[in-house]
């Protein structure tokens, strides 16, 4: 019996070679690019796909609020303001409050580091807490207060009593 002769047919020769491309690709491909194999500030901003950095992709603390777009955090500014007759301060440690002014009895109007959309106001009271005053806080009042003191208003009342409006030190909490 003879052998017959032993070279492949060319479809076996070229699924050889396709099987050792295929094997060899894996391999290559199993090689993972790590953060050391990125040179520094190789990735920018208009190299990342929009929406792939997620806020569980970011270490706590290194995002500050100058680095975000305008608007994202809001801006605040509170703090206690003072009313004694025509007199009226802001307190020791208020934020964004530049400026505050007496709008006659009960009445703060306040000039602010922005132009503020909503708000709050408390009666600063000596604990225990009294009841007896509230705080109607007005966001760009139309009357009442002179420039530049025209970004909001307080009014402090008496919940009874025949004069209504009173002077009391209020806290105020404002945001755009």
């Amino acid at each position: 019996m003879r052998i017959k002769n032993l070279r492949p047919s060319p479809g076996a020769l070229i699924a050889t070679i396709a099987l050792v491309f295929a094997l060899t690709g894996a391999a290559v491909a199993a090689t993972k690019v790590q953060t050391n194999d990125i040179a520094k500030k190789a990735v920018t901003g208009a190299k990342l796909a929009r929406d792939s950095v997620k806020s569980g992709k970011i270490v706590d603390g290194k995002v500050k609020a100058q680095d975000l777009a305008p608007g994202v955090v809001p801006q605040q500014a509170y703090g206690r303001v003072n009313k004694s007759g025509a007199t009226v301060t802001p307190g020791a440690g208020a934020v964004g409050i530049t400026g505050v002014a007496s709008g006659g009895p009960g009445v703060i109007c306040y000039d602010l580091a922005f132009a503020p959309v909503s708000g709050t106001g408390t009666v600063a009271g000596d604990a225990p807490a009294q009841p007896g005053a509230t705080v109607e806080l007005v966001i760009n009042p139309t009357a009442g207060c002179a420039a530049p003191f025209t970004d909001a208003v307080t009014l402090t009342k008496l919940t009874s009593g025949t004069n209504p409006a009173t002077d009391k030190d209020v806290y105020v909490e404002f945001i755009r």
